[in-house]
């Protein structure tokens, strides 16, 4: 597998193609502060984007706002083919109208299209590559990945594609979303969902690369996290998440967050 990479302060850009194997998708349901989109040309994987399930089969977009969560990954070993663009989020808050389709739109939802503009987008990232080693080479990746926004802005060239399903998964994902401060172990999962516990934790590891009790304690942080950013006091974000200790609460969220429960509340108001 070959990976070539060009980093800008706000802007990196990434191309990797070669045989990948399943060992290649080793992180977990996760999210970032900065956004992406992916490109790709060849390859199939399975996606897992807040509560829904997709399916690439070769040459979709996907895109994920920050703090969207997310996990990809194949079963087989194949030939993939794919381009990564991150985007900083002062580059997002300086270019809101060609962020727009990365972040105007509900978690989870129209993630994954196809886009009519397939061939010339691929095209733009090309042309990065091939002037990079120019006096200029600099401008051409700022130039042609705000030219890739704005096509990916125009609606009428965009197919989204539809979401899979899994039932099982769906439905757990569901029932935590529905009773997330009340949920505390994957024992409440099965009380509410009648799966055993067993079959939840072989689920979630297939699917998602995580066990249970790490997604739901993802998911009360993230919660928790939102609530402080809306105005929130810390301790009606500690509860109202669903943690029943104050101080464990702080330790967790400084270690998930790198940043203290305060200081994201000073830095987001």
């Amino acid at each position: 597998m070959d990976v070539k990479t060009i980093i800008q302060s706000e802007i990196s850009l990434h191309h990797v193609s070669g045989l990948v194997s399943p060992a290649f998708w080793s992180e977990t349901y996760h999210a970032h502060d900065h956004a992406e989109i992916f490109i790709h040309i060849r390859g199939q994987m399975q996606l897992f984007i807040e509560n829904n399930i997709y399916y690439h089969s070769g040459n979709e977009i996907r895109v994920y706002a920050p703090q969207e969560y997310h996990f990809g990954k194949s079963d087989t070993t194949q030939e993939m083919e794919w381009y990564q663009i991150s985007l900083a989020p002062s580059f997002l808050k300086a270019y809101p109208a060609l962020a727009n389709k990365i972040i105007n739109r509900p978690k989870g939802f129209e993630n994954v299209f196809i886009s009519r503009k397939h061939e010339t987008i691929v095209s733009l990232m090309e042309e990065i590559y091939k002037k990079q080693s120019s006096p200029i080479g600099e401008h051409y990746l700022f130039a042609n990945i705000l030219k890739v926004l704005c096509l990916l802005n125009e609606t009428e060239n965009n197919i989204e594609v539809k979401m899979g399903k899994n039932e099982c998964l769906q439905s757990i994902i569901e029932t935590i979303h529905n009773h997330l401060p009340q949920i505390k172990t994957v024992e409440t999962i099965a009380q509410l969902t009648h799966f055993s516990p067993s079959y939840i934790h072989q689920l979630f590891k297939k699917y998602l690369n995580i066990t249970p009790h790490k997604y739901i304690l993802t998911k009360k942080l993230s919660y928790a996290k939102e609530l402080l950013s809306q105005g929130a006091t810390i301790s009606q974000a500690c509860f109202c998440s669903g943690f029943d200790d104050y101080a464990n609460f702080i330790t967790k969220f400084r270690k998930y967050f790198g940043v203290t429960p305060k200081n994201h509340q000073k830095a987001n108001h």
